[in-house]
Parts: structure tokens; C-alpha cells; sequence
């Protein structure tokens, strides 16, 4: 089974990755919260949960290659991007196998391009605080083993949900200009969100790895807008303190 999960993620990741397109300012990292380890959420029971993220875009790209601000001409040349998200989520275990998650998050973004027009450059900004998506994530596991020391693996399962169309998507600048589509706290877009999670002990007590593959799928368009599709990958080690 061990060889088939890593295969499985593997596959995923190549999937996702031939359709993935970078956006134009919006960004977010939910990591895992490795909840199959002893000491996280894998009893029956509700756990709240809220983090901060910060994640700051100042080198354009032109495909995987740099280039400076304007290098490409184009009616907007793009500056940088500031995105500090607080995210709150309730992760509930209903049994020791099943359990979900919803998190929603506030989006705080500033960001910055220059508008060239009838031969002027004109410097444009956006600065908004907003309710972003909803993300709905279910998760069961599909190993057996008891948590143990061993070095063996010890947990791995799937997890699967919906990322609903809760952000806003009207935010304007203090012009009155409305911000572009992927620019905006939402989507207005349903995705569909399919991946895998494993965990392992390591041989010092209390210290274990874990790691995850999400893939998010738009499954419509709203207003002409499709976002492209994303695949989140990450890992950490553990450590448990002690029993709290």
C-alpha cells in the first residue's frame, strides 16, 4: 500500500502541474496540521485553529525565467504583490478514521502596477482587508498502524473537499477602479480539492516527518474568469513536547 500512496501523489503532482498557471497576485499557503500524529486531532472532538501567513511577490516572471518591471511591455506591468492572510479553521474528528475541516480566511493585499497608457506610465495600487473562500476538506485514513516508534509508517490517508465561492470579488482602489479578477479576496469560482497526506516516526522519541499533496481543481467560470489549477505541496517534522 505504501508504494501505491507515493505513486498515487506522484502522479497527481505530474497531472496538476502540465495545467498549473501562475496568478496574477493571489496566494496562500494552508499547511498541513499533520492530524494523524499522536497528539493532534485524531480522537473524537472539535480544535480551533488560526494562523498567520505572510507571502510577498516582488520579482516578475516571464514564465520561469526573471525580468524587471517593464522589460515587457504590456498595458500593465506588474510591481508587486503583499498578501497577509489570517486564517481561522475548526477541524472536527468524528471517529478515529473520519474527520473535516473548514477554514476561512481574511485577506489583507496590497498590491501595486504601472498602467501604460496613450504613451504615460501611470501607477496604480489596491489596498484591501476582505473575507476570502471557504475551503471545506475531509480527510479519512487508510492505515492501520498504531502510533509507535518503530520507524515505520504509521498513518497515510486522503483528503477531499470544495472550495466554495464565499470572497468577495467587487473590491475596487480609493479611483474607484475595480481590481482584476485574481486580484480579489474570491474566485467566485467552486474547485474541487483532491489529495493525500503521510506520516512517520523517526527514531528519536516524539519526532516524526509528515507530508502532503492538494491539488485544486476550478470546476466552473464566473463572470469569464476560470482560475488555472494548483497543486500545494509540503512537508515538516514534529516534535511533541510533551502530552499538550
Amino acid at each position: 500500500m505504501q508504494p501505491f500512496i507515493a505513486a498515487a501523489l506522484a502522479l497527481l503532482a505530474v497531472v496538476v502541474s502540465t495545467v498549473a498557471r501562475a496568478s496574477c497576485g493571489a496566494a496562500f499557503c494552508l499547511v498541513n496540521s499533520a492530524w494523524d500524529l499522536p497528539g493532534g486531532a485524531d480522537d473524537p472532538g472539535a480544535r480551533l485553529d488560526l494562523r498567520y501567513e505572510t507571502i510577498r511577490q516582488g520579482q516578475p516572471l516571464a514564465g520561469g525565467r526573471r525580468v524587471s518591471v517593464g522589460e515587457l511591455r504590456r498595458h500593465h506591468d506588474e510591481v508587486s504583490t503583499a498578501n497577509r492572510n489570517l486564517v481561522g479553521a475548526l477541524d472536527f474528528s468524528v471517529a478515529d478514521r473520519w474527520g473535516f475541516n473548514v477554514a476561512v480566511p481574511v485577506v489583507d493585499r496590497s498590491h501595486r502596477h504601472i498602467h501604460n497608457h496613450g504613451g504615460g506610465q501611470i501607477p496604480e495600487g489596491w489596498d484591501f482587508r476582505a473575507v476570502g473562500d471557504t475551503r471545506l476538506l475531509g480527510r479519512y485514513r487508510l492505515s492501520d498502524n498504531a502510533p509507535s516508534a518503530s520507524g515505520d509508517l504509521t498513518a497515510f490517508g486522503l483528503n477531499a473537499g470544495l472550495k466554495l465561492p464565499t470572497g468577495r470579488q467587487d473590491e475596487r482602489n480609493r479611483e474607484g477602479a475595480l481590481a482584476e479578477r485574481s486580484l480579489q479576496p474570491g474566485t467566485g469560482t467552486t474547485d474541487l480539492l483532491v489529495g493525500g497526506y503521510a506520516t512517520r516516526f523517526l527514531p528519536l522519541a516524539d519526532l516524526s516527518w509528515f507530508a502532503q499533496g492538494l491539488a485544486q481543481l476550478p470546476v466552473n467560470a464566473r463572470s469569464g474568469y476560470r482560475p488555472g489549477a494548483r497543486l500545494s505541496l509540503d512537508s515538516g517534522i514534529r516534535y511533541e513536547v510533551d502530552g499538550r
